[in-house]
């Protein structure tokens, strides 16, 4: 049984890898060459083959869910040809039971989509949009012309660049007070993170009040603020690009300054989901290679996983986008794809003879 088990999961792994290395090709020569009218002296084509690399864990992380389905009518599909899972049955192996062996195979795939999601494409996404910017648009700072504004408590704040890790320059802080008029204005050459609290360097500003208006001078100050480089970071990346982790240091950034979060709810959710879906493709081809389908070419069954799969990507990420713009709860923006494609497979699933 084990090594029916085995054989099973391997037929399913090695063949979602390899539709997924196919679709991965794809979608990188369709990137390069939308790249191409990009080049100039100093975005060269290396540079654009290279942000091409770059983007390719991204690309591999959007497809994964399609991979599995093709990847599991191809390899369930091959064995049906030849016969072996009519052997399996007639051993008496029921088809309940051979499904749970290609789910076996669905869980290490599962694993693989997960840290590629969470441990790869988070730093090469952001990698490749940094160069590319840098010399496409001539910017050398990662958070953009004119930095990124954050909310800190009752304070506004302005980081110009980030040139390392833990120190950040060129920083602006506005505090506000409960009736929303400016108190203070602040400037500073220079934040290090690496000093508990974190330090400004060069600080100067001017305070207001009814009464007039002081300046002060400092050559260093503490820094009593919940910003840090990883949540600074988060601003100059995309929020599908983001990590399941880094979204929930986002999520709890957004809500202690009661800033909305529904986006990154919506996007950690549907992190959370991915697995599950791909999980629940899986079970949807059973019915190709079990059910009334089993008659169907190879080239068919392909074709009709496709479909599905480009379907229920489209309908996923536009029901999101959806969600969010017409105020639907970001948990049931994030699971309702993911369950009614599990409703689907099911009551496929029963069908089956």
């Amino acid at each position: 049984m084990k090594r029916i088990d085995l054989y099973i999961a391997r037929t399913v792994i090695v063949n979602t890898l390899l539709v997924l290395l196919v679709l991965t090709v794809l979608a990188s020569v369709i990137t390069f060459v939308g790249e191409i009218h990009n080049i100039s002296e100093t975005y060269t084509v290396a540079e654009a083959a290279r942000f091409t690399i770059f983007k390719i864990p991204g690309g591999m992380y959007d497809m994964f869910t399609i991979a599995v389905l093709l990847g599991a009518l191809l390899g369930l599909g091959e064995l049906a040809s030849h016969n072996e899972l009519t052997v399996m049955r007639v051993a008496g192996l029921s088809v309940a039971r051979l499904g749970v062996s290609a789910m076996m195979g669905g869980v290490v795939l599962a694993l693989l989509c997960v840290l590629l999601g969470e441990m790869v494409v988070p730093g090469t996404e952001q990698r490749a949009e940094d160069r590319r910017a840098e010399l496409v648009n001539a910017r050398t700072n990662v958070l953009g012309v004119g930095g990124i504004w954050a909310k800190d408590g009752s304070s506004f704040v302005n980081v110009r660049a980030m040139t390392s890790r833990n120190l950040a320059r060129g920083i602006y802080i506005y505090d506000i007070n409960p009736a929303r008029q400016l108190t203070s204005a602040t400037f500073a050459n220079a934040a290090a993170f690496d000093v508990a609290p974190p330090e400004l360097r060069g600080v100067r500003g001017t305070t207001m009040s009814v009464a007039g208006s002081n300046t002060f001078h400092y050559r260093t100050a503490d820094w009593h603020t919940s910003l840090n480089p990883n949540i600074i970071s988060l601003f100059a990346v995309n929020a599908t690009a983001l990590s399941a982790a880094g979204l929930y240091d986002y999520i709890g950034y957004l809500r202690d300054n009661r800033l909305d979060e529904t986006r990154y709810i919506a996007e950690f959710w549907g992190h959370v989901a991915k697995p599950v879906a791909l999980l629940l493709m899986l079970l949807l081809s059973l019915p190709f290679v079990f059910g009334p389908l089993r008659s169907s070419s190879t080239g068919q069954r392909m074709l009709v996983g496709m479909l599905i799969g480009i379907g229920f990507y489209i309908f996923d990420s536009m029901f999101m986008q959806s969600g969010v713009v017409f105020g639907i709860d970001p948990v049931a923006t994030a699971w309702l794809p993911t369950l009614l494609l599990g409703a689907v497979g099911v009551l496929a699933v029963r069908r089956i003879k």
